[in-house]
Protein backbone atom coordinates (compact mmCIF):
# COMPACT_ATOMS: atom_id res chain seq x y z
CA UNK A 1 0.00 0.00 0.00
CA UNK A 2 3.01 2.23 0.99
CA UNK A 3 3.83 2.37 -2.73
CA UNK A 4 0.54 2.86 -4.66
CA UNK A 5 0.10 5.48 -2.24
CA UNK A 6 3.30 7.43 -3.10
CA UNK A 7 2.33 7.27 -6.54
CA UNK A 8 -0.84 8.59 -6.30
CA UNK A 9 1.21 11.23 -3.67
CA UNK A 10 3.30 12.07 -6.74
CA UNK A 11 0.97 12.40 -9.29
CA UNK A 12 -1.05 14.73 -6.98
CA UNK A 13 2.29 16.95 -6.37
CA UNK A 14 3.12 16.96 -10.06
CA UNK A 15 -0.48 17.94 -11.40
CA UNK A 16 -0.54 20.92 -8.51
CA UNK A 17 3.10 21.91 -10.10
CA UNK A 18 1.98 21.74 -13.85
CA UNK A 19 -1.33 23.79 -12.83
CA UNK A 20 0.58 26.41 -10.76
CA UNK A 21 3.46 26.95 -13.82
CA UNK A 22 0.91 26.57 -16.70
CA UNK A 23 -1.33 29.48 -14.43
CA UNK A 24 1.89 31.88 -14.37
CA UNK A 25 2.99 31.07 -17.78
CA UNK A 26 -0.59 32.19 -18.81
CA UNK A 27 -0.94 35.53 -16.72
CA UNK A 28 3.04 36.32 -18.33
CA UNK A 29 1.38 35.99 -21.65
CA UNK A 30 -1.65 37.73 -21.20
CA UNK A 31 0.97 40.35 -19.70
CA UNK A 32 2.97 40.20 -22.44
CA UNK A 33 1.03 40.25 -25.35
CA UNK A 34 -1.66 42.43 -23.97
CA UNK A 35 -4.61 39.84 -25.12
CA UNK A 36 -7.48 40.81 -23.41
CA UNK A 37 -7.07 44.40 -24.54
CA UNK A 38 -6.53 43.23 -28.11
CA UNK A 39 -9.39 40.78 -28.05
CA UNK A 40 -11.52 43.92 -26.67
CA UNK A 41 -10.12 46.07 -29.87
CA UNK A 42 -10.75 43.30 -32.01
CA UNK A 43 -14.60 43.24 -30.67
CA UNK A 44 -14.85 47.04 -30.96
CA UNK A 45 -13.49 46.90 -34.50
CA UNK A 46 -16.18 44.12 -35.97
CA UNK A 47 -18.85 46.01 -34.04
CA UNK A 48 -18.19 49.17 -35.83
CA UNK A 49 -17.86 47.15 -39.32
CA UNK A 50 -21.24 45.74 -38.65
CA UNK A 51 -23.10 48.89 -37.65
CA UNK A 52 -21.04 50.50 -41.18
CA UNK A 53 -22.79 47.03 -42.94
CA UNK A 54 -25.60 47.47 -41.46
CA UNK A 55 -26.33 50.96 -42.61
CA UNK A 56 -24.48 50.21 -46.40
CA UNK A 57 -26.94 47.28 -46.80
CA UNK A 58 -30.37 49.64 -45.55
CA UNK A 59 -29.70 51.90 -48.24
CA UNK A 60 -29.18 49.61 -51.06
CA UNK A 61 -31.81 47.27 -50.17
CA UNK A 62 -34.18 50.43 -50.61
CA UNK A 63 -32.32 51.51 -53.39
CA UNK A 64 -33.09 48.29 -55.35
CA UNK A 65 -36.72 48.84 -54.13
CA UNK A 66 -36.60 52.01 -55.46
CA UNK A 67 -35.18 50.36 -58.80
CA UNK A 68 -37.87 47.23 -58.74
CA UNK A 69 -41.11 49.84 -58.49
CA UNK A 70 -39.58 52.37 -61.61
CA UNK A 71 -39.27 49.12 -63.75
CA UNK A 72 -42.43 47.31 -62.23
CA UNK A 73 -44.08 51.02 -63.28
CA UNK A 74 -42.42 51.16 -66.94
CA UNK A 75 -43.76 47.90 -67.90
CA UNK A 76 -47.25 48.50 -67.12
CA UNK A 77 -46.70 51.94 -68.66
CA UNK A 78 -45.35 50.49 -71.97
CA UNK A 79 -47.99 47.62 -71.84
CA UNK A 80 -50.87 49.88 -71.77
CA UNK A 81 -49.46 51.96 -74.71
CA UNK A 82 -48.84 48.75 -76.67
CA UNK A 83 -52.65 48.17 -75.66
CA UNK A 84 -54.09 51.67 -77.08
CA UNK A 85 -51.76 51.19 -79.65
CA UNK A 86 -53.09 48.10 -80.96
CA UNK A 87 -56.83 49.14 -80.24
CA UNK A 88 -56.15 52.25 -82.47
CA UNK A 89 -55.18 50.39 -85.23
CA UNK A 90 -57.72 47.65 -84.84
CA UNK A 91 -60.43 50.56 -84.76
CA UNK A 92 -58.62 52.23 -87.59
CA UNK A 93 -59.86 49.10 -90.08
CA UNK A 94 -63.03 49.10 -92.18
CA UNK A 95 -65.19 46.17 -92.48
CA UNK A 96 -66.61 43.40 -90.24
CA UNK A 97 -62.71 42.13 -89.45
CA UNK A 98 -62.07 44.85 -86.81
CA UNK A 99 -63.59 43.25 -83.56
CA UNK A 100 -61.56 40.03 -84.17
CA UNK A 101 -58.64 42.25 -85.11
CA UNK A 102 -59.27 43.99 -81.56
CA UNK A 103 -59.66 40.63 -79.96
CA UNK A 104 -56.63 38.73 -80.93
CA UNK A 105 -54.38 42.22 -80.72
CA UNK A 106 -55.74 42.15 -77.08
CA UNK A 107 -55.19 38.59 -76.23
CA UNK A 108 -51.98 39.36 -77.67
CA UNK A 109 -50.77 42.61 -75.96
CA UNK A 110 -52.35 41.06 -72.27
CA UNK A 111 -50.33 37.97 -72.73
CA UNK A 112 -47.28 40.37 -73.22
CA UNK A 113 -47.91 42.54 -70.48
CA UNK A 114 -48.78 39.27 -67.88
CA UNK A 115 -45.47 37.86 -69.16
CA UNK A 116 -43.47 41.26 -68.22
CA UNK A 117 -45.45 41.59 -65.31
CA UNK A 118 -44.47 38.18 -64.18
CA UNK A 119 -40.66 38.80 -65.01
CA UNK A 120 -40.51 42.07 -63.31
CA UNK A 121 -42.24 40.47 -60.15
CA UNK A 122 -39.74 37.81 -60.65
CA UNK A 123 -36.85 39.84 -60.48
CA UNK A 124 -38.54 41.91 -56.99
CA UNK A 125 -38.68 38.51 -55.63
CA UNK A 126 -34.94 37.28 -56.27
CA UNK A 127 -33.91 41.56 -54.93
CA UNK A 128 -36.21 41.43 -51.89
CA UNK A 129 -34.36 37.43 -51.33
CA UNK A 130 -31.00 38.59 -51.72
CA UNK A 131 -31.62 41.55 -49.29
CA UNK A 132 -33.49 39.42 -46.60
CA UNK A 133 -30.29 37.12 -47.04
CA UNK A 134 -27.80 39.69 -46.71
CA UNK A 135 -29.66 41.22 -43.53
CA UNK A 136 -29.78 38.02 -41.80
CA UNK A 137 -26.46 37.33 -43.13
CA UNK A 138 -24.71 40.30 -41.56
CA UNK A 139 -27.03 39.71 -37.97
Amino acid sequence: MGFISGVITGLGIAAAAAAWYMSRAGSEFRERYRVDKRLGDFGDEMELRTRDVRANMGAQVEQVRTQAGAQVEQMRSQAEAQVDQIRAQAFGDNGSSAADTLDDASAAAAEEAAEMAADVEAKAARVKKAAKDEASGTE
